[in-house]
């Protein structure tokens, strides 16, 4: 039990999880009844069964790239980080590396596969581009200020581009005469959903960044509160969030005008007042533990914002 709980938390379960629901929702919620309503059609660009392929593929790209990453953080953990698994002894380096190389191995020959059926074997190689990104990051861009932040950040935004990738595919292949005007309906929603979750993840990503500081200094990472302080990364944290909320406020303003009273309520409740909460504590935050805080409260944002896919959904039902 102990080794299946450690590699949950090796590949980091939680956050996996939150983007297979993010694909999820987005397929079955917003793209399937797109095409029910605008094409007026069943056909799709997966199958029940590719569409859970799809998903795995991307969740052991993503969990491979967890992996790798504590590989690289091995000794640094064992310091700063303990309760980590590597850190721990529950799993050796050879068997990390192991870990890594088969679910690389299953994300992208998954990949391959749907992008032969596809017709588009070439979306298999944006899979094998994004592993390598991800062993790149955690073997040099995270000691780079910030690069590293926003290739992880973009890297969680683009998995709704890699879904529309097939779907653009799928609209190559099946000729219908709105087509062009369907792909423009999904595209504003993967700009919206894959804004926010690029900009909730690079903000996350640094004030984790901040948080582990001390440890990353230890150790030469020249991140970005290492290099410029902890108030210049406060500081850029302010900026993305500024700008993810004036996003924000212009889609409450846009459903206020057209009277879309609980979709304004549910965003203003769920995630642009939980974004002040958040300002707010970063400005009074001294220690790690409160940036440890901030950190947590910005995923549960982050997932209440993916789950806004759900909440409108059901809202347009009624």
């Amino acid at each position: 039990m102990k080794k299946i709980t450690g590699f949950l938390q090796l590949i980091r379960a939680g956050n996996l999880f939150i983007v297979a629901l993010s694909l999820c929702l987005f397929y079955y919620l917003i793209l399937v009844p797109t095409h029910h309503s605008k094409l007026l059609t069943g056909l799709l660009p997966f199958s029940s069964t590719e569409f859970v392929l799809f998903v795995i593929s991307i969740v052991c790209v993503a969990a491979a790239g967890n992996i790798i990453n504590d590989y690289f953080d091995f000794e640094l953990d064992k310091e700063y980080k303990p309760e980590r698994p590597l850190a721990q002894g529950l799993f050796s380096l050879d068997t990390a590396m192991y870990l890594h190389a088969g679910l690389a191995f299953v994300g992208i020959g998954i990949g391959f596969y749907l992008g032969y059926w596809a017709n588009s074997i070439k979306i298999g190689y944006i899979y094998v581009i994004c592993q390598l990104m991800l062993y790149v990051y955690s073997a040099f861009l995270k000691k780079v200020p910030l690069a590293g932040n926003v290739l992880i950040a973009a890297l969680t935004g683009f998995v709704f581009v890699v879904l529309m990738l097939f779907e653009l595919q799928f609209l190559r292949l099946v000729h219908f005469d709105n087509a062009n005007y369907v792909l423009d309906v999904l595209l504003l929603q993967v700009k919206f959903y894959g804004g926010f979750a690029f900009l909730t993840n690079l903000a996350r990503e640094i004030v984790k960044d901040i948080e582990d500081a001390e440890g990353d200094a230890a150790y030469n990472i020249n991140t970005l509160p290492v290099q410029f302080g902890t108030g210049i990364a406060k500081a850029v944290v302010f900026i993305v969030l500024g700008v993810l909320l004036a996003a924000l406020i212009f889609f409450l303003r846009n459903f206020w005008l057209a009277g879309a009273v609980r979709e304004f309520g549910y965003l203003a409740v769920a995630v642009v007042l939980p974004l002040f909460v958040v300002l707010a504590l970063l400005v009074a935050a001294k220690q790690k533990k409160d940036y440890s805080r901030i950190s947590l409260l910005l995923k549960a944002v982050m997932l209440m914002g993916i789950l806004s896919i759900l909440a409108f959904y059901l809202f347009n039902k009624q």
